[in-house]
């Protein structure tokens, strides 16, 4: 049961980690790609095409951007959740880089109990 409980917690982790990395790029974007070569990649908007009226997600983009380069006032002006969406964003990556660099030896540990107890065989 405690081998159960262990592979959980480290496939949460994994988890945890996958979608951090992916959220690190988001957060990395601004700063490597113009937004006229990333716009070219961002479909129109469904819900706006659809009721002719902005989603609570329109704007992001560009808020983020805007964010990335120290502009809270236009990222405000663009998309208001953008400013909370983005702090979480940044405290998920910094949790999970601290979690990460913690965790190594958990992880080490788990992967010879799991080759021990022949789960992994």
């Amino acid at each position: 049961m405690e081998n159960r409980r262990r592979e959980l917690m480290l496939a949460g982790l994994l988890v945890w980690f996958i979608v951090s990395a992916g959220v690190f790029i988001t957060l990395v974007l601004p700063f490597v790609v113009p937004l006229h070569q990333l716009a070219q990649f961002i479909p129109e908007c469904t819900w706006q095409v659809e009721f002719q009226k902005p989603c609570a997600f329109c704007g992001m983009t560009t808020a983020f951007y805007a964010l990335s380069h120290g502009d809270f006032t236009e990222a405000y002006r663009l998309n208001p959740l953008s400013l909370y969406i983005y702090a979480v964003l940044v405290l998920n990556t910094f949790c999970a880089m601290i979690t990460l660099k913690h965790t190594t030896y958990f992880i080490k540990n788990l992967g010879a109990a799991l080759r021990t107890d022949n789960i992994l065989s």
